[in-house]
C-alpha cells in the first residue's frame, strides 16, 4: 500500500488506514476527480447543424467549460450569420420592389399615349376655361386630352414636380396649359426650348391660375 506523510506527527502511515496509528488523526480520504464528460458524436453533429439547440446540451453536468465556449461561440457565430443573411433579402426585396415601381410608373406612361385621347385646340380649350370654368370642367376635367401649343417655362414647382407651360405664343398670356411630367421624363424635357411648338397628351385637373394637365407625356 501506498505510505503517506501524517500532517500532525509527520509520521508515514498507510493511505488505507482510517487514522494515524502514532498521533489518531483521522485520514481524510481522497476525493476522486469526476471525470468530464465527453461530447459525443451525434450531439457534436448536432450542434454543428442545429447549434441553437443543441449547444444547451453541454451546459448539463459533466461537460467541461472548453466544450461550452465552442458549442456557444458557434451558436453566436451561426446567428450573425442567419442575420446578415436576413438583411440581405431585405435590401434586395426592396431594391425589387424600387425597380418594380419604375416598372409600373414606366409602363404607366407607355401605355396613356394608347388610350384614346380627345385632340383639342389650344385656343379652343384656354377659350373655354376663359369664359366658363364649370362648363369646361365638364367637357375636360378628368379626360385625356391632346393638345399643341408654343412652349413658354420649362421648370420644377416647390415640390420637385417637372412641368412645362404651353400657350398660344402671345406674351403674359394667362391662362395657360400647365402640364406636369413624371420624373422619367426629365431627359426629354431637358431638350426642350422656349418658343418650340410641343404636342402632349394629358389628363385634366381643371383650372388653377393655369389649367393644370397630369401624367402627362410628349408626343
Amino acid at each position: 500500500m501506498p505510505m503517506i506523510i501524517c500532517p500532525d506527527c509527520s509520521k508515514e502511515m498507510s493511505d488505507a488506514a482510517p487514522a494515524c496509528p502514532n498521533c489518531g488523526r483521522p485520514n481524510s480520504p481522497r476525493t476522486a476527480t469526476p471525470a468530464e464528460r465527453p461530447v459525443s458524436i451525434l450531439l457534436g453533429i448536432g450542434i454543428l447543424l442545429v447549434p441553437l439547440i443543441f449547444a444547451w446540451f453541454t451546459l448539463r453536468k459533466g461537460y467541461s467549460t472548453k466544450a461550452r465556449v465552442i458549442s456557444f461561440t458557434w451558436l453566436l457565430f451561426s446567428l450573425a450569420i442567419l442575420a446578415a443573411q436576413d438583411g440581405g433579402k431585405k435590401s434586395t426585396s426592396s431594391g425589387s420592389s424600387s425597380q418594380s415601381s419604375r416598372s409600373q410608373s414606366s409602363s404607366k406612361n407607355e401605355a396613356a399615349p394608347e388610350a384614346s385621347a380627345m385632340q383639342v385646340d389650344i385656343r379652343q380649350l384656354l377659350g373655354d376655361y376663359n369664359s366658363n370654368e364649370v362648363a369646361a370642367d365638364n367637357r375636360y376635367k378628368g379626360k385625356l386630352v391632346e393638345v399643341t401649343g408654343i412652349v413658354g417655362d420649362i421648370k420644377k414647382d416647390i415640390l420637385g414636380n417637372l412641368y412645362v407651360t404651353l400657350g398660344t405664343g402671345k406674351q403674359f398670356e394667362i391662362p395657360q396649359v400647365q402640364a406636369f411630367f413624371d420624373d422619367s421624363m426629365n431627359n426629354q424635357l431637358g431638350s426642350l426650348r422656349q418658343g418650340q411648338r410641343l404636342t402632349v397628351v394629358c389628363t385634366i385637373k381643371g383650372l388653377m391660375m393655369n389649367v393644370l394637365g397630369e401624367d402627362c407625356i410628349i408626343r
